[in-house]
């Protein structure tokens, strides 16, 4: 934070812990003013904000990293901490050979996974120059293979443009058996306000989960609170996709015929 900025908040809010009190309510108080006021589009369980076109999502998207960049990188050593610790107490990167880390921003978890022994990878619209962890791309439209990979992580899923199309590339693009791993925030019903840069919320996280299983044909696998992990808000979720190789129940038993 700028000297500048510093006694500005000074002589708003005072000193000490209830000073502290008064600007984080007062942050509040104004993400709600613009959430409330913001152009939405809401429906019975999700809210998406409204663009002019899908350039113009991507334009506000890739934008976010230039204003954030100063304040992302002063805080790249704790999410990299902590992604560690989220990762090393999730059974479902146990034994997996590659991991597709979706709108991995610098790549903090990237770097995490790389520590813990797996192959990874980051996509984002904004990388950023010489990041060497995360590629350019759209998770709407994923260049890889179909069935290509063994788990795909994002704690994004507040920044889609549409989660149908997304949660059908994850889908396209897990091995049989693979896993889907998303770190997510409450829901705006539940205590949290989307700001500038979320483009698509929720109003309680198990109406999330509903979305989810509803866009891909998947079978979750849990949901616990990430605290312990220094995550605070946030909460894990994880799902499996069945092995497509195996015979569907109404099949079994009939005669095949060639």
């Amino acid at each position: 934070m700028s000297l500048r900025k510093t006694i500005k908040n000074v002589l708003k809010y005072g000193i000490g812990e209830q000073a502290k009190a008064r600007r984080q309510a007062g942050k509040a108080e104004a993400r709600q003013g613009k959430f409330e006021s913001q152009r939405w589009d809401r429906e019975a369980d999700e809210v998406h904000r409204r663009y002019e076109s899908y350039a113009d999502y991507v334009k506000h998207q890739a934008g976010k990293l230039t204003r954030i960049q100063e304040r992302v990188e002063r805080k790249e050593a704790d999410r990299f901490e902590g992604f560690k610790a989220r990762f090393r107490s999730s059974k479902a990167f146990d034994g997996c050979k590659n991991v597709l880390c979706l709108g991995a921003r610098l790549g903090a978890e990237v770097r995490a996974l790389h520590k813990l022994g797996h192959f990874a990878v980051g996509l984002d619209l904004n990388p950023g120059e010489k990041n060497f962890h995360v590629l350019p791309g759209d998770f709407h439209n994923i260049v890889f293979p179909d069935q290509s990979v063994d788990v795909i992580y994002t704690n994004a899923l507040d920044h889609v443009y549409d989660l149908k199309s997304v949660m059908k590339e994850v889908y396209r693009l897990l091995k049989p058996k693979g896993i889907f791993v998303t770190d997510v925030v409450p829901g705006f019903e539940e205590g949290f306000t989307p700001g500038e840069y979320e483009s698509h919320h929720w109003p309680t996280v198990k109406k999330l989960e509903a979305q989810i299983l509803g866009a891909a044909n998947l079978v979750q696998d849990s949901h616990r609170e990430l605290g312990e992990c220094g995550g605070e808000l946030w909460i894990q979720l994880e799902f499996h996709k069945e092995d497509s190789l195996a015979v569907p129940h109404e099949q079994a038993g009939e005669e095949t015929v060639d």
